[in-house]
């Protein structure tokens, strides 16, 4: 019986020190777990952007989806319409009879969309003039600053209209619009009418205006030219939708024909009628011009100009190493002209092969950043996927261009430092870490 003791006794003191655990020290598996730690590199690369340029006269004003109109210390932009030469000057009495009668236009009422504006803005006034028919792509601020110093033919104050109660739309007393915003129209004395659309950001104005404000000429088929300007107790600025958008201007003429009764037995009757014309041409012009191109980078303006960036990325940034964040860095010559509540906003998008300033976009990255006006702070821009996709892709092109959104609908413009300036060029920031060399089985 003693042997068989001695065993047990054995074998429970082995259990027990087999079983106990080492919670305070540390794990040892060689074959899985290597040593080392994890190393991040952060560093700015201030000489990978090289041969950077601008090109300007990618979309000119009157192709832009808005039209500026701004009374500033430093910038006056005004817009202009011009309507279509397509109006009727006759009608049919009847579908049977050849006969055609003149039409005689009694009124004419003008619709125009204010997308954006300052709504601190007190006293905001929107002034009409009249302008040659004349008008194209090739008039200036200058060309046209006599017609737009001659006495407005109408004034509205925009403010006072929107403190004004709003007034029921029988019309649409029902419609979901009304449930979500309430009762969203208001006039004025002169005939006036302004909409309210998207909780107060969009602001759609009727002017009504007589034979006298807007007469109709037969021998221009009714053509007109209408140009706008807007002022403020302060800093007024404004942009206004355009043919290009989905609030283009739009010009309703209210006429009427008579009928004469060649029985003689029944008195002559009036036919009263309206047709729509949407313009046929618009944009604004604005002073002082756009500056021409130096050895600077350009963003902005009208005609738009944009800058195509080209990086060479550094050769060990595509062996064993993930890119945690990349932020390209610019320097801005000048801060941006504009309103102070205004901003400006860079669009980014690399390229799929380098043609220069015509070189094709691709879709699959894009960036925006939203600058303040009035500063000048350095700018920065997050290109993480970017650049972790010029890791991982040796053959793709390392470029981008610099554009505007929304491109040339206003005046602002924006310059950064090129690489031509050593102690200003742009800069790539990028951090970085090798690759954790795991243990195989």
């Amino acid at each position: 019986m003693t042997r068989p003791l001695t065993w047990l006794l054995f074998l429970l003191s082995a259990g027990i020190v087999s079983c106990t655990e080492e919670a305070t020290a540390p794990g040892r598996c060689p074959n899985f777990c290597p040593g080392g730690t994890t190393d991040i590199k952060d560093t700015i690369f201030t000489d990978v952007i090289q041969r950077d340029s601008s090109y300007r006269g990618y979309l000119p004003p009157y192709a832009a989806e808005a039209m500026a109109a701004a009374d500033l210390p430093n910038m006056d932009s005004r817009a202009l319409v011009v309507l279509p030469h397509n109006m009727i000057t006759t009608v049919h009495t009847s579908s049977t009879d050849t006969t055609s009668v003149p039409i005689v236009v009694d009124s004419s009422r003008f619709r125009l969309t204010i997308l954006r504006r300052d709504t601190s803005a007190t006293n905001l006034k929107l002034r009409v003039y009249r302008l040659p028919i004349t008008t194209d792509s090739n008039s200036t601020f200058a060309s046209l600053d006599p017609d737009f110093t001659a006495a407005p033919i109408d004034t509205v104050n925009v403010s006072q209209l929107l403190a004004r109660p709003p007034i029921v739309d029988t019309a649409k007393a029902d419609s979901a619009n009304r449930r979500i915003f309430g009762d969203t129209t208001r006039t004025d004395s002169a005939g006036h009418i302004l909409t309210v659309a998207d909780s107060g950001r969009t602001l759609t104005l009727y002017f009504h205006f007589d034979t006298l404000q807007a007469p109709f000429v037969a021998a221009d088929s009714g053509q007109l030219a209408f140009g706008f300007r807007v002022a403020a107790d302060s800093f007024a600025s404004a942009s206004l939708g355009s043919t290009e958008s989905a609030h283009s201007p739009l010009m309703q003429w209210f006429f009427h024909h008579t009928i004469h009764d060649t029985t003689g037995v029944k008195p002559d009757s009036n036919v009263y009628d309206n047709r729509l014309r949407t313009p046929l041409f618009d944009s604004f012009v604005f002073n002082p011009p756009t500056a021409p191109l130096d050895s600077n980078l350009a963003v902005g303006g009208a005609p738009s100009a944009r800058s195509l960036v080209r990086v060479k990325l550094p050769k060990f940034l595509h062996d064993s190493l993930d890119v945690v964040r990349a932020t390209a860095i610019f320097v801005p010559v000048a801060p941006v002209v504009g309103a102070p509540s205004d901003s400006f906003s860079i669009l980014v998008r690399p390229i799929l092969t380098d043609l220069g300033g015509k070189s094709p976009l691709s879709s699959a990255f894009s960036a925006t950043r939203t600058i303040h006006i009035g500063t000048a702070d350095t700018v920065t821009i997050e290109l993480t996927d970017l650049v972790r996709a010029w890791a991982q892709d040796t053959t793709a092109q390392t470029a981008f261009f610099l554009a505007h959104v929304p491109e040339a609908a206003s005046f602002t413009e924006i310059r950064f430092y090129s690489s031509r300036a050593p102690g200003f060029r742009p800069a790539l920031h990028i951090t970085y870490v090798k690759r954790f060399p795991f243990g195989t089985p």
